[in-house]
């Protein structure tokens, strides 16, 4: 029987990381000295990119990128990961850039210029790669941008997927319900959604479009809600994390996947923790892809089916 082939468009960003490794987070004014330095590929759209690829499915990168000649190498990288460039376009200014600062328990806070990804448009799609592709997710882009991408998608008939991500503060409620019409799956930060969208229910969502509401507490797991079915989850690591940088897009990533090969969201959110908690292992943005390693993490997920009304979002525990 012939293996089907999933094929993914991520739309959103490839990023200059620059990482620095120290022993805590300074405070104003003061200098420290880094353990360990980095300059490396990144970007929200392309560490998803990147974990698809690796896990096996095909993958097409979408975004405006610089001419900088760091970024045509990264682009040649990537390709050896299996990302697939052909609708990267290059453009004359100046690379986004992330300043990446890591403390000793894997933790890290970001200071971030978007550069020439703010280019990106919806006509930047291709009609060709739709034709292809069963899913597009869309990371973190400007509110604008991310509904043109999901109103396009959705009118193909594509399983459609948002994250977003660093642009969060610049969607308002309105703009985010407009979105939820041509949205299937909407991956969120719980802190994020709870401080700046709880004036909207779940259920004003689910009214909207939307079919799964996947909410990510870091450290404490993840919850999927949809208008019947809710499942809780928690992963332990394997390993010591030691950068949580890009686990979210390996979450995302590696949800998406096991949805389009199962549409069983349970197992779904199994790998998605899976995924996000090996992330935290590795000092990258991305997730390196190590099999063995990720089937022992998949041993240490546990996942759940709840009553909806046992799932409480936006509380401290």
């Amino acid at each position: 029987m012939k293996r089907i082939t999933y094929t993914h468009i991520a739309v959103g960003n490839l990023n200059i990381d620059i990482a620095l490794y120290v022993d805590k987070f300074p405070q104003i004014g003061e200098t420290l000295l880094a353990r360990e330095l980095q300059i490396r590929p990144g970007g929200a759209a392309l560490n998803y990119a990147i974990t698809v690829a690796q896990y096996g499915h095909t993958v097409y990168l979408v975004a405006k990128v610089s001419t900088h000649e760091f970024i045509r190498v990264i682009l040649e990288e990537i390709k050896h990961y299996g990302v697939r460039v052909d609708y990267v376009k290059l453009i004359e200014g100046s690379p986004g850039i992330v300043l990446v600062v890591v403390d000793r328990s894997g933790e890290r806070t970001m200071i971030k210029y978007p550069g020439v990804n703010e280019e990106l448009r919806p006509g930047d799609l291709s009609r060709d790669v739709l034709r292809e592709a069963h899913v597009v997710h869309v990371a973190s882009t400007k509110p604008e941008i991310a509904l043109g991408f999901l109103e396009i998608a959705s009118r193909e008939g594509i399983v459609t997927s948002l994250d977003p991500g660093s642009y969060v503060l610049e969607w308002s409620s309105e703009r985010l319900l407009e979105a939820l019409k041509h949205t299937h799956i909407l991956f969120f930060n719980e802190q994020s959604l709870c401080e700046h969208f709880g004036n909207l229910s779940v259920e004003k969502m689910f009214k909207c479009g939307l079919s799964v509401l996947v909410v990510k507490r870091g450290g404490k797991g993840a919850v999927v809600l949809t208008q019947n079915v809710c499942y809780s989850g928690y992963a332990e690591p394997i390993k010591r994390p030691v950068d949580t940088t890009g686990a979210g897009d390996a979450f995302n990533a590696l949800f998406n996947a096991k949805y389009l090969e199962s549409k069983d969201l349970g197992l779904s959110l199994v790998y998605g923790l899976a995924a996000g908690a090996l992330k935290t292992s590795f000092r990258s943005s991305f997730m390196p892809w190590n099999p063995r390693l990720f089937d022992l993490q998949l041993k240490r997920v546990v996942v759940e089916r709840r009553s909806c009304s046992e799932v409480f979002l936006c509380r401290e525990s």
